[in-house]
């Protein structure tokens, strides 16, 4: 689609959302043990976190399948007023569950505002253009990401973690207004028939997957897995006869798609194992206050977005891309093997940070430049399907390996164990992360070898 909306405009009308859906995902992080003591959470705490990314992952295609057919700005504001929602109801949450549901409402509404972004960046920039603001929208992410553990951090100590939903009502009252301002071009609608069994399917085998993952889930493994096959199956039956299915199978035969969407997914499992377990790691085991982990995580987040920005200006200006994908899951490697030694650890967040930030305007770039316009908004929806699953998957995956290493007994409040009881936990979650970037690394050389990312149009 060809828009006469020019790329400032549209740059300056999505960043907020942006702002608003990224800031999320990090401001909850460093008052985890706050929220943790004072709703009882015990070992259900990482939920807080995992309830909003299995909701958000869940119903991001739908977004994307939805907007193609009633426009992207009409899906924008449903996701706002979801989120918006959400974020009232977690503010005056006054128990676990309450919290936890009100989390999945917040998810609902979370899992389109990126995705739908990225969309309208790909619908209007030409692919040669898209790496430069790719950078730009990576920055306005990172950068988000910076203040929410600092602004976590503050307001738990200063005034309330309840704080930290309340901050998204004027930022999404101001998006609601830019967007419908700026954007009304872009809710151009297609008829066609919505794939509802298709979605329905998608969004069940989603949750049953990182339900499958978490220790903390209330079925059994065995149940779980039977009825994981079960919709697995009948979603692959549903989509071979719909007749515009949600999960489009002509999209696995575009070059580098496949290895795109899954490289994100992993990049996004590294960042969120660092994002969400460094700094229970720094308060519980290190005796950090909140503030003061916060303020280490920001090197984190720095360096993202330093790596993001340069990488997607590199690309924009140049049109090489491949070696920033290789190099940036190698700096990953390095630097979560370095966090397990607990050596230099804050020159290895950096290394990470660099390292995370160069894949995602690389991948980004491969996924615009093949995809056929008509795709691209269920295109780019399954790309950051992928992405946003790798963040939910790599939560459940750390909490995993660090219940897998606790004391018997340890499920009540984990910050009351002496540190020494704590340190295998969280050495077994540092060593599993590092051993998927280094597979992360070379899945990127075979692409590579086997000339599986696609090589950028002007």
């Amino acid at each position: 689609m060809t828009s006469k909306i020019s790329p400032k405009t549209i740059f300056s009308s999505v960043a907020l959302v942006i702002a608003l859906g990224s800031l999320e995902k990090s401001i909850v992080t460093t008052p985890l043990p706050m929220i943790g003591a004072e709703l009882h959470a015990g070992a259900a705490l990482t939920w807080v976190v995992t309830a909003y990314l299995l909701a958000a992952t869940a119903v991001l295609p739908l977004y994307g399948k939805l907007s193609d057919l009633f426009g992207r700005v009409r899906m924008l504001n449903i996701g706002i007023g979801l989120f918006l929602a959400g974020s009232v109801a977690c503010a005056l949450s006054q128990d676990l569950p309450t919290l936890l549901a009100a989390r999945v409402l917040q998810g609902l509404g979370g899992g389109g505002l990126i995705a739908l972004a990225f969309t309208v960046i790909a619908d209007t920039i030409p692919p040669r253009e898209v790496g430069k603001y790719q950078g730009y929208i990576s920055a306005v992410y990172a950068v988000s990401s910076i203040a929410g553990p600092l602004l976590g951090g503050y307001f738990t100590e200063q005034l309330s973690w309840r704080w930290i939903f309340w901050i998204n009502l004027p930022l999404g009252a101001l998006a609601v207004f830019l967007i419908n301002r700026n954007l009304k071009q872009l809710n151009v609608r297609r008829h066609s028939r919505f794939d509802w069994k298709g979605a329905g399917l998608l969004i069940t085998v989603t949750t049953l997957t990182l339900l499958l993952l978490s220790p903390e889930a209330a079925l059994p493994a065995v149940w779980l897995s039977a009825a994981l096959g079960v919709a697995l199956l009948l979603l692959i039956l549903i989509e071979r006869r719909a007749h515009d299915p949600i999960l489009p199978a002509h999209l696995a035969r575009l070059p580098g798609y496949l290895v795109s969407v899954l490289l994100v997914m992993l990049s996004q499992l590294l960042m969120f194992a660092v994002l969400v377990y460094l700094p229970l790691q720094m308060q519980w085991q290190k005796g950090m206050s909140a503030s003061e982990s916060g303020a280490i995580m920001v090197i984190f987040m720095i360096c993202i977005t330093a790596g993001a920005f340069v990488g997607g200006k590199l690309i924009g200006r140049t049109g090489h891309y491949k070696s920033f994908v290789a190099v940036g899951f190698g700096l990953a490697a390095v630097a979560l093997w370095q966090i397990h030694f607990d050596a230099w650890v804050r020159l290895a967040l950096g290394f990470a940070g660099i390292g995370l930030g160069l894949v995602l305007p690389a991948l980004s770039v491969v996924v615009q430049n093949a995809l056929p316009r008509e795709d691209r908004g269920i295109g780019m929806s399954l790309f950051n399907f992928g992405r946003e699953l790798g963040g939910a998957v790599g939560v459940a995956i750390c909490s995993m390996l660090f219940h897998f290493r606790m004391p018997a007994g340890s499920d009540g409040d984990l910050s009351r164990l002496a540190p020494d009881l704590l340190a295998p936990g969280f050495s077994a979650t540092y060593i599993g992360m590092a051993l998927i970037a280094t597979l992360a690394l070379i899945i990127t050389l075979l692409a590579l070898k086997r000339h599986e990312l696609a090589s950028i149009s002007a």
